[in-house]
């Protein structure tokens, strides 16, 4: 199959699998009492959640930023907001398009001809070190689960989080070797783009009902940042996780969809912010060198 071919094949298909997935949703839960749930949200805790989602980005943007300057590519910071900034438009906006990460190599080679080799690496393992941070926090909540309380299964998670993380350690140290001084700097930072975005799933729940459980919907929304990849944007496979482990602990399933799509939704406005440097002429900066791209 061609390489346009195959884009267009998997972006149809995230996209059908999205649509099926919220139509699952919406078959079990009518829209009108996600609408009744909305209508009594909280305002203030719904900024703050968007302000937490907004700093994880930020230090989403300045993890990938020591990822680039390990290999060498001084990029200005600011610089590099801006193409964070419109990588995640075209994550979010354009499913048909090349995609956000693809589009950071392509503006960089094309500005400074840096290699796409070494680029699409640091990209890699920026997506890499997310999914480690996403497995340490998954395994450090998991301490919470009422079954495994009473299973007495706690025991076995320190021995499951030391073997991860050598894990990745170990392959970032022998496959990417360019990256392994930075590789608990930027570990560090991926575990604070998490707790933020945990963090602001505590206030979305704060903003619709009550703090109950709220270790559970931070365990359950975890679980779905590292599912979301089988969908467009994590869209449908948030709010089908949601509904599904509403069930298994016992959560209000309609508030535990609607802090699904309200994540969607804080997502795409910051998202929406990527448009105003996608349409305009600018220039990127190497260190204090100004290039234009």
């Amino acid at each position: 199959m061609k390489p346009k071919k195959k884009n267009l094949f998997y972006t149809l298909l995230k996209i059908t699998i999205t649509v099926f997935l919220l139509y699952l949703v919406f078959t079990r839960i009518p829209f009108s009492q996600i609408s009744d749930t909305l209508k009594r949200v909280n305002i203030i805790f719904l900024v703050l959640a968007l302000v937490l989602f907004v700093g994880s980005q930020w230090v989403s943007a300045k993890r990938l930023l020591v990822l680039f300057y390990a290999t060498g590519f001084l990029l200005n910071p600011v610089s590099n907001y801006i193409l964070y900034l419109i990588g995640m438009f075209y994550n979010f906006f354009i499913p048909g398009g090349i995609g956000g990460d693809a589009y950071k190599v392509f503006k960089l080679n094309k500005a400074f001809n840096w290699p796409v080799k070494k680029l699409t690496g640091a990209i890699f393992i920026d997506r890499f070190m997310g999914l480690t941070a996403i497995g340490v926090l998954i395994l450090l909540f998991a301490a919470f689960i009422p079954f495994v309380i009473q299973e007495n299964l706690r025991w076995i998670l320190p021995i499951l989080l030391i073997l991860g993380v050598l894990i990745s350690f170990l392959f970032v140290k022998y496959m990417f070797k360019s990256f392994f001084n930075v590789y608990w700097l930027t570990l560090l930072q991926s575990i604070v783009v998490q707790v933020l975005q945990c963090a602001s799933v505590i206030f979305l729940l704060a903003a619709i009902s009550n703090l109950d459980n709220f270790l559970l919907y931070v365990l359950v929304f975890l679980i779905s940042s590292v599912l979301s990849i089988f969908s467009f944007s994590g869209i449908g496979v948030r709010e089908i996780i949601f509904y599904q482990a509403s069930s298994w602990f016992l959560f209000n399933s309609t508030v535990a969809v609607t802090i699904g799509l309200l994540f969607s939704a804080i997502t795409a406005f910051v998202s929406l912010f990527g448009i105003v440097f996608h349409f305009k002429k600018s220039s990127f900066y190497i260190k204090q060198d100004l290039v234009k791209s």
